[in-house]
């Protein structure tokens, strides 16, 4: 059975999501971009949040702010930027993890946009125990080896930010690329990250001392490349572990029944803790 939670970030923002409570360890799953926290259990009893309910782990699913029931989302007039996920969502999500742990171990387990955000929010102060990062990468030219992915990460992030600027916020549903709007802030910043080939908080991420359990896959042919993963990992001061897959996409290493191997690895790692 599930049961609604919430906290509160430092700016005010109310974050919302389910728990699903188990004996071991506690992990908050955090989504990707332009999705909510649905995309973790897909479906609903037999994804990823319910592989590591089997595992009996304490499962908090949350939606970021702007997505999911953590509104106002970004066509309702919510604004926000990427830093306010790494600096105020995952500190609070983390927050939240602690209050219900009772003195057990707590990790983030983040697909793509929260994956990349709880690594780089673990050099803020106040980590959890660990990182489970799913295709964690942010694109940024020298972390990206190859010509024509930089090629294409620039246009797309170009045309990107154009459109979103001409209506004032990313419309993926509308799109059909996803189930939830971005705001143009949010997008700017990922152009200005680009720009000036520089991430939001490098020293945050330099000074991440935790463990990181790191999956990307050869599927994943532009969004989270292994190669470009392995070099955002590097700039981390973190213990990490990177494990390549293949024939998984992007979204896949989240929604796909292959992907359950994943899940069920990176539920035992976090489950070492108890021993």
């Amino acid at each position: 059975m599930s049961e609604p939670v919430s906290i509160r970030a430092a700016d005010g923002w109310l974050l919302r999501g389910e728990r699903r409570p188990g004996p071991g360890p506690v992990v908050v799953c955090g989504h990707a971009m332009m999705v909510d926290r649905r995309t973790l259990d897909r479906p609903r009893g037999e994804g990823l949040v319910s592989a590591l309910t089997a595992a009996r782990l304490d499962v908090i699913a949350m939606d970021a702010r702007g997505h999911g029931e953590s509104g106002p989302s970004a066509d309702e007039g919510g604004r926000w930027r990427y830093d306010d996920v790494v600096r105020l969502d995952v500190p609070a999500m983390v927050q939240l993890g602690r209050e219900v742990a009772g003195g057990r171990p707590v990790y983030v387990l983040g697909h793509s946009l929260v994956g990349h955000a709880a690594v780089i929010a673990a050099g803020l102060g106040a980590p959890p125990d660990g990182v489970v990062a799913l295709a964690p990468n942010l694109w940024a030219p020298s972390l990206e080896p190859r010509r024509w992915a930089r090629w294409a990460k620039g246009t797309t992030l170009r045309v990107w930010h154009a459109i979103t600027r001409a209506r004032g916020y990313w419309d993926a549903p509308g799109l059909g690329q996803g189930t939830d709007a971005e705001a143009e802030p949010y997008v700017g910043q990922f152009v200005e990250m680009w720009r000036d080939d520089r991430l939001g908080d490098e020293a945050a991420l330099a000074r991440a001392r935790i463990p990181v359990l790191a999956w990307s896959s050869r599927g994943d042919r532009l969004l989270a490349r292994p190669e470009a993963v392995a070099r955002f990992l590097a700039l981390s001061g973190a213990d990490v572990e990177h494990r390549v897959v293949d024939d998984l996409s992007h979204m896949g290493l989240v929604t796909r029944p292959e992907a359950r191997p994943i899940w069920e690895a990176s539920a035992a790692w976090m489950l070492r803790a108890r021993g």
